[in-house]
């Protein structure tokens, strides 16, 4: 009875310290890439992230990524900011489902430069989503994201319904810094960035 006794707790203590390598409270910045199907510009910048769970079951997160191209005669920008909240499921040991609402704003420029004047034209689009996640580790130090999702986005005179799907991979080289790799890929647009995060 008391060997049962002390593999069952064993197993408890192991467990938690497990599922802790899911870690939900985070900023994170590094390198980001937008690709279109239908565009010459394949803008690069940079990409900004911060998480936090304020409960056992719940947290808010924010992103924003700045990138930019050019060519010989126009200049291009995109800015993405989304925020949102997420509702947290913990399964047993290291996993977790997150089921996640949010609202993007995506603002573009494009310059338009010739030999007589230059032209410049800005356009907002909007972006409603709903996402939902599955975390999972395979070890302390590797744990990885898949997901899908839905995605509307409204322009001036349009909008557009897309799914999606998304990765992320997550090395956590220590119990503070995470280097990641990330891909979410939409009909319209695929956002990809390798990114360094603190871990609070």
């Amino acid at each position: 009875m008391k060997i049962r006794a002390i593999l069952l707790a064993t197993s408890l203590i192991s467990s938690s310290a497990f599922a802790s390598t899911l870690n939900f409270d985070y900023v994170e910045a590094g390198y980001a890439t937008v690709s279109f199907d239908d565009s010459r510009f394949d803008p690069k910048g940079l990409g900004l992230k911060l998480s936090k769970q304020v409960e056992e079951n719940f947290l808010i997160k924010a992103s924003y990524i700045g990138t930019s191209d050019s060519d010989d005669h126009d200049d291009y920008e995109l800015g993405q900011l989304y925020v949102g909240f997420g509702f947290l499921k913990q399964l047993e040991g290291d996993k977790a489902i997150e089921i996640s609402p949010y609202y993007g704003k995506l603002k573009s420029d494009i310059e338009y430069t010739n030999n007589i004047r230059s032209n410049k034209s800005s356009y907002d689009t909007k972006a409603y989503g709903l996402e939902a996640n599955y975390h999972f580790a395979f070890s302390e130090a590797v744990d990885m994201l898949v997901g899908a999702g839905y995605e509307r986005l409204e322009f001036d005179s349009e909008s557009e319904n897309n799914t999606f799907y998304q990765v992320q991979l997550n090395y956590n080289f220590s119990k503070r810094f995470t280097f990641n790799f990330s891909h979410k890929n939409v009909k319209s647009y695929k956002n990809t960035g390798l990114n360094i995060r603190y871990n609070f």
